[in-house]
């Protein structure tokens, strides 16, 4: 993968303090890290199956990508409001955030 721009590793951080709306505590490799400001965004979608309605939540996680080396997905997790959900993806393009697909319902 390309390293990160250094322009993106700065702006990460700057991100996440002007549009954070939560607090996460992430374990990486069973190591507990401090809580640093996330951005969480929750949206429902409905689809029809076989004339049924079907609603699917989707919880995306988006924190700058220097506050986590080492995150992995299905090893690590976070923590958010006291409740842990475990790391199911991580999208990484190299740019300021990262954003990370969380199993469980927030």
């Amino acid at each position: 993968m390309t390293p990160r721009p250094a322009m993106f590793e700065r702006m990460g951080p700057k991100f996440a303090k002007a549009f954070g709306n939560a607090d996460a505590v992430f374990t990486v490799d069973g190591v507990a890290r401090p809580a640093v400001r996330v951005i969480l965004r929750v949206w429902r979608e409905i689809d029809l199956a076989e004339e049924q309605a079907v609603e699917g939540t989707t919880h995306l996680l988006a924190v700058s990508a220097s506050t986590v080396p080492g995150l992995a997905s299905q090893r690590d997790s976070v923590a958010i409001g006291g409740v842990t959900y475990q790391v199911i993806n991580i999208d990484d393009d190299a740019r300021a955030m990262l954003r990370i697909s969380l199993a469980g319902d927030i």
